[in-house]
């Protein structure tokens, strides 16, 4: 019998879609025992009650939901994207309860008890950070960090080459990439030159509104990001796509590996001029786990698949 793998998410949900694609993921994946959610970048409040509620509608509402500290933020010293953020989600005034505990405290005090938890941060690293300028041991008493970004090979999207600084989660807050994973976690990378070659479709989109109130609640989601792509990737967007998987393939290449191929690399992270950037280092690079490719329409089944269960 296989063990669930305890998980904690760390996640800016709210902006694009995909986080809320990767919450439903782990909460309908039976090798997946999710055990908290904790928000980061602007606004956590916010993406704690959008988590909230998502997990309300699942029916999993015991599943603790912890926002982060976005004081930085709420200053203006990070560049964090302004997505959607509950529109025609979250209803005026709606409220769900969260935890007393800060998003760090959770990571902080549920690691030192359990040291099966492994993490994925599917948004900035600035809790991590934190975490781990808090707590020197943290990176040994988690199993594994999974984390949604890094480029390792030129970053084709629709046509075009990429700047590797378009990672936007190692570079909102690009000083805790660095500090957080070089920490010395057992890391595992799914990043950008992978992840944006992988698409949800508009067949997966029809078959999600025949399932149930979570499935209807991603469409709503799914929907209000589409226009905001779409808006930005302008007339190379085809028709038939309607956003990018992420966050939803970072939690998947933790348990599953049907539909990449990945292989072992030294990585460090450092700054080149003002972005993070991670890069192959022989001499000082600590080994990594890197998900190389994509069958993406065979993720984008396997992730419809799971969430319909």
């Amino acid at each position: 019998m296989i063990m669930p793998i305890p998980l904690i998410l760390d996640t800016d949900i709210g902006t694009d879609s995909d986080d809320a694609l990767a919450l439903a993921f782990a909460l309908r994946h039976p090798e997946v025992e999710l055990r908290a959610v904790t928000t980061v970048s602007a606004d956590t409040r916010r993406r704690a009650q959008i988590a909230a509620k998502l997990l309300r509608i699942a029916g999993r509402d015991d599943i603790e939901v912890a926002a982060g500290d976005d004081s930085e933020f709420r200053q203006g010293s990070r560049t964090a994207w302004r997505g959607s953020e509950g529109d025609g989600f979250l209803d005026p005034g709606e409220r769900f309860p969260i935890s007393s505990r800060d998003a760090l405290t959770l990571i902080v005090e549920e690691t030192a008890r359990d040291h099966r938890l492994q993490i994925a941060t599917i948004g900035p690293q600035t809790t991590l950070a934190a975490a781990v300028e808090a707590e020197a041991g943290l990176p040994k008493r988690v199993t594994r960090l999974a984390v949604m970004g890094g480029v390792f090979k030129p970053l084709r999207f629709l046509g075009t080459t990429l700047d590797p600084s378009v990672d936007y989660n190692l570079n909102v807050d690009p000083s805790a990439s660095v500090r957080a994973l070089n920490a010395g976690f057992r890391t595992l990378y799914v990043p950008c030159d992978v992840t944006f070659g992988a698409w949800l479709e508009r067949r997966h989109l029809d078959q999600l509104r025949k399932g149930d109130a979570l499935c209807r609640a991603l469409v709503l989601q799914i929907e209000v990001w589409e226009k905001l792509l779409r808006r930005r990737s302008g007339s190379r967007m085809p028709a038939d796509y309607v956003g990018l998987l992420h966050d939803p393939l970072t939690v998947a290449s933790m348990i599953d590996r049907r539909c990449v191929t990945s292989a072992s690399m030294p990585v460090t992270v450092a700054l080149h001029g003002a972005h993070a950037r991670t890069f192959i280092d022989p001499a000082a690079g600590a080994v990594a786990d890197v998900i190389a490719s994509v069958d993406a329409p065979g993720f984008a089944d396997f992730w419809l698949e799971t969430v319909l269960r």
